[in-house]
């Protein structure tokens, strides 16, 4: 490396979650009055974050899909978005270091729907910071120096990613689809592995529709659903096959296409997604360690500080079962039959190391829609809070961060007043263990050493020095060292006094 160059070593901090509010006025034409609102899907895209001095702006769209019932007890569904912007401060931010939102979540409530549809969102960001601190490396040969060559196992950044794929799910069903009303997508990452310029993406998508169908001359609503294997290359440049992927994966519902065609009386009903990838790529690099300095008063000026890093990092990803019971409220009518259960997510809000064991809690949160006792269409919101042991071993002191998909649900009414709950999760978990070390921030050689009014000088010999690596190093002839030290080995110890008259 040439004396001006530098290493760069990632810093990796968990940011506090960033909440707000937001309220989305949906518009709906004059001649529709909505009588009973079913469910409202709220959700994030086109995320941006852009870093500044101590403080990053984050901004983006809510997009809502708002399934309801209207006065002619006609189900229908409409859609709207709105822009929002926030702003995070923290000290450690700066204009080049990276942020990644690796989990939002938002709470939808309806405030009105006199006229115009008002929906107030609670949104939840946990975003963590990749800070780029470039040291410079200065540790070449000088004459008067020895260096250790030390692997330190660190991550630096090689690419920040931004991309996104395209995937196509078929549902097929025999009955007559006279109206789509909903449709969910989600995508769970279960294994990344680079390669040369490009990573294998696998995982699973997740593809829910429901939809009316006529029964002689009466409206039913209809589910169904699919889960299906993905793998896709992802392109990403300067990409290499011992570099760690921490990436982050979402669907983009604002580019959800459905189409729909009849064949053989089965009705096929295709939907297309974008799946819309962030994060980063980290590798792992070795430094020099300066070990020793041999050298006159004066000569070198070296200027070290405590830097914190990041030794290693881990990504794993593995799945697990979160299952319990909700209980129906005593004003709640008992239920008959089972719509859908929509929109479950998941999301964390506690982790923890037990006893060595790294511990996840969280709350899985779905909007159930039902028939009750009375043939008469209702909703609920349910909530589920969980607590996972990951098995994984963690030092006390590493920066952790986690995140929560669903990968499918299940759902059943025991004795009408009880809803038994199943859901499948896939959890990531991504360690960095940190290590402090001194480096070195600046190395100033001063002036060469004039020998000229010197009469005598002792030298200290290196480890493994050679006889002749050392007469090169103090500029002296191989006669002259061997006339004043008799008893000097042809390799040094290390520590060996050298006497030269000069």
């Amino acid at each position: 490396m040439a004396n001006n160059e530098s290493v760069k070593i990632t810093y990796v901090k968990n940011l506090n979650k960033l909440n707000f509010n937001s309220t989305i006025s949906v518009a709906i034409d004059s001649n529709v009055n909505i009588k009973t609102v079913l469910n409202v899907d709220s959700y994030i895209y086109d995320t941006k974050v852009e870093t500044g001095s101590s403080k990053a702006v984050i901004s983006g769209k809510i997009g809502v899909n708002v399934l309801y019932i209207d006065t002619d007890n006609m189900t229908n569904t409409i859609s709207d978005s709105q822009n929002f912007s926030e702003t995070y401060v923290d000290n450690s931010i700066s204009s080049d270091c990276f942020i990644s939102i690796i989990n939002s979540s938002v709470m939808s409530n309806v405030l009105s729907s006199d006229g115009i549809l008002k929906i107030n969102c609670d949104i939840s960001i946990e975003p963590v910071e990749y800070l780029n601190l470039s040291m410079p490396n200065n540790l070449i040969n000088f004459e008067n120096m020895i260096t250790k060559k030390e692997e330190i196992t660190t991550s630096t950044i090689s690419n920040t990613v931004n991309s996104n794929f395209e995937y196509t799910t078929n549902l097929e069903t025999n009955l007559a689809v006279s109206k789509i009303l909903y449709c969910n997508s989600s995508f769970t990452v279960e294994n990344v592995t680079p390669y040369q310029d490009y990573a294998l993406v696998e995982g699973k998508l997740n593809s829910k529709l429901i939809f009316e169908t006529m029964n002689g001359d009466e409206v039913e609503i209809k589910e169904i659903s699919k889960n299906k294997t993905i793998k896709n290359e992802i392109s990403i440049q300067n990409l290499t096959s011992d570099s760690v992927c921490d990436l982050n994966f979402s669907v983009d519902k604002s580019k959800t296409n459905i189409s729909t065609e009849v064949e053989d009386n089965t009705n096929i009903i295709t939907v297309q997604n974008t799946v819309c990838v962030s994060g980063v790529v980290l590798k792992e690099i070795s430094l020099d360690v300066i070990d020793d300095l041999y050298s006159a008063e004066n000569e070198i000026e070296i200027v070290k500080t405590n830097r914190e890093f990041n030794k290693s990092m881990d990504c794993t990803r593995f799945s697990d079962v979160v299952n319990g019971e909700i209980t129906l409220l005593d004003d709640e009518t008992a239920i008959d039959d089972i719509v859908s259960n929509l929109n479950a997510q998941a999301e964390i809000t506690n982790s923890y190391v037990k006893e060595g064991q790294y511990f996840v809690e969280g709350v899985v949160t779905s909007h159930l829609i039902y028939v009750d006792e009375n043939k008469e269409l209702k909703q609920k919101q349910l909530e589920l809070p969980f607590v996972i042991n990951t098995k994984i071993a963690l030092d006390k002191t590493d920066c952790t961060h986690s995140s929560a998909t669903i990968l499918d649900c299940r759902t059943r009414v025991k004795r009408g007043t009880i809803i038994e709950l199943e859901y499948s999760l896939c959890l990531t978990v991504c360690s960095y263990k940190k290590e402090e070390m001194e480096m070195i921030d600046n190395v100033t050689i001063g002036k060469s050493l004039d020998f000229g009014a010197v009469d005598f000088q002792i030298f200290i010999a290196k480890p493994n020095e050679t006889m002749w690596d050392l007469c090169k190093r103090i500029k002296a002839r191989l006669e002259d060292v061997s006339r004043y030290n008799k008893d000097l080995p042809l390799v040094m110890e290390g520590g060996e006094k050298v006497i030269i008259k000069r």
